[in-house]
């Protein structure tokens, strides 16, 4: 036993003897300080602004951000373009004016309706529908729009009326509109051709003002819009394509809003019509979901809706539309439901318009929410102009 015990220990001492040593950690050396990189050409202003360039030229080949750069020279141009109308519309009063429109030629009815709601003599309604209402009369004074003169609504609301014999004119580029128009005597109102119809509106706006103005609904009319003009122009200035990237607020908001379903609100009586035309503007240039909500009448339903789906509320913006002349109970309601969608996990964004005028107020906030949305176009890879759901509707109706 013993020896077998000292054997043990001569194999083990043996054994410890073949044993490599532990090995130290080695200690770190400091790691060699890289001369500073030199700054990439790349992060320069100026070819910032060269890669822009170049995203806009594919994206965008049909112009529509010089269009939307131009809506203030459109707006200068409504005393010539509505002129022709005033030797053959008598300037009587009418009992209230009616558009009939679609898209992007009824917008600017809608626009001009606002402010003659808080301002006009008599009412102006627009009519978005195939069917003309059955309290028009002969004392209204009816419009037809349609930019390219072959909007199947507003021709269906043309023939209805023809019997009647209102005082009536047409706003159109030609098409059948203005064939029709030319055989029955209406007198018409040609806007310059070659743009989206949502691309005209300045065009559109500016006549329908010069004219309300001309039959006496809306007093001073057309120096309004030259004032509305400059405001507008303001708003290019900072948010045109020229513009630099970070200090554009519309490529900025655009930014912010990128991969969020959006919300627009805004009170009915102010700024409605605005968040209308911003979302027809998200959805046709940023092909992007955009849906609009009206304040007061939203507080009493759809503020209750944020809760499911869960996932959505995490996805979604609202954009609030605030008018400095909001109704203060408007204003408080905005105010508490800023928090409440916060709260419910929705990012809220707000845009508030300047100018002394209403006019200038509806107009500049119209032209930042169409900056806005070239600039979503860009972000989401999509050609501003391009319509193919607009286009295959279309041909299926004709099918």
């Amino acid at each position: 036993m013993k020896a077998a015990k000292s054997g043990a220990k001569r194999t083990a001492r043996k054994h410890a003897a073949k044993r490599p040593a532990a090995k130290r950690p080695a200690a770190k050396r400091p790691a060699a300080k890289r001369p500073a990189a030199k700054r990439s050409a790349t992060s320069s202003p100026r070819l910032v602004a060269e890669s822009r360039d170049a995203l806009i030229t594919r994206l965008d080949p049909s112009g529509m951000g010089e269009r939307i750069e131009g809506l203030a020279g459109q707006l200068r141009r409504g005393a010539s373009l509505a002129s022709p109308l005033f030797p053959r519309i008598s300037p009587e009063l009418p009992r209230r004016i009616v558009l009939f429109g679609m898209g992007g030629s009824a917008i600017a009815g809608e626009l001009l309706a606002s402010i003659i709601d808080r301002e006009g003599a008599v009412p102006m309604h627009v009519v978005r529908h195939y069917e003309p209402a059955a309290w028009v009369s002969p004392e209204d004074l009816l419009i037809f729009s349609s930019y390219s003169g072959e909007t199947e609504e507003t021709l269906a609301a043309y023939r209805a009326l023809r019997s009647l014999r209102p005082r009536a004119c047409v706003v159109t580029t030609g098409g059948t509109l203005a064939a029709r128009a030319e055989a029955d005597g209406v007198p018409i109102a040609r806007l310059p051709a070659g743009h989206p119809p949502r691309a005209a509106l300045g065009y559109s706006f500016s006549t329908l003002a010069h004219l309300a103005e001309h039959v006496g609904v809306l007093i001073g009319g057309g120096r309004r819009v030259l004032a509305a003009a400059d405001a507008v122009g303001r708003i290019a200035d900072t948010c045109a394509r020229g513009a630099a990237p970070g200090k554009s607020p519309a490529n900025a908001l655009a930014t912010r809003l990128a991969g969020k379903a959006i919300l627009l609100m805004a009170s009915a009586r102010t700024l409605g019509p605005a968040a209308v035309r911003w979302k027809g503007q998200m959805n046709e240039n940023a092909k992007h979901l955009a849906w609009v909500s009206l304040l007061p009448e939203a507080n009493h339903n759809e503020v209750d809706g944020f809760v499911h789906p869960r996932p959505l509320l995490d996805q979604l913006a609202a954009v609030f539309l605030r008018d400095p002349n909001d109704h203060p109970r408007i204003v408080r309601r905005f105010e508490w439901l800023g928090s409440y969608l916060r709260r419910k996990g929705v990012a809220v964004e707000t845009v508030t318009p300047a100018g002394e005028d209403a006019m200038e107020r509806v107009l500049a906030c119209v032209a930042m929410g169409d900056f806005v949305s070239y600039y979503l176009a860009l972000r989401n890879g999509m050609d501003p102009s391009a319509l193919p759901g607009v286009e295959s509707l279309k041909k299926a109706l004709k099918a």
